[in-house]
């Protein structure tokens, strides 16, 4: 049976989420945070894509001979599981040298701010990129 094998990393940022699956612009299913699923399709030239709210991930073109499986990994944009955690401990860091410590240190919030722009790009102008879909090469 010729098949389409997606197998989705598990990332906090999108955990709660279930991202929808398309292939040939027709939803199959979706998802769940560190899942794998099979979609059974036909041979041929497939166009895949997942998607999430308004965002997805890029098109990619799948050719299936008979009774061939496909495997691709899906998963978030680039750093995206790193940049909250850094913009909470800058906060925090900022907070305690201010508020515990009586420190001023104004640029701690400036950092926060600037390194929100790189997951505000991903939710706007880049929403076609926000997810990250990709065919696993096998040797």
């Amino acid at each position: 049976m010729t098949k389409i094998s997606i197998q989705r990393h598990s990332e906090w940022n999108n955990k709660a989420r279930e991202i929808g699956i398309y292939i040939d612009n027709k939803k199959v299913g979706v998802i769940n945070d560190g899942d794998t699923q099979e979609y059974p399709t036909e041979s041929g030239t497939h166009e895949v894509f997942a998607k999430i709210d308004w965002c997805r991930s890029q098109k990619i073109e799948i050719n299936l001979n008979q009774d061939e499986t496909k495997m691709l990994t899906l998963s978030g944009f680039k750093y995206g599981t790193w940049i909250m955690p850094i913009l909470l401990g800058l906060l925090l860091l900022y907070y305690i040298l201010t508020y515990v410590l009586n420190i001023n240190a104004p640029f701690l919030m400036g950092l926060p701010a600037i390194a929100f722009l790189y997951p505000m790009y991903y939710i706007t102008l880049g929403k076609n990129r926000y997810l990250t879909l990709t065919e696993n090469k096998q040797n």
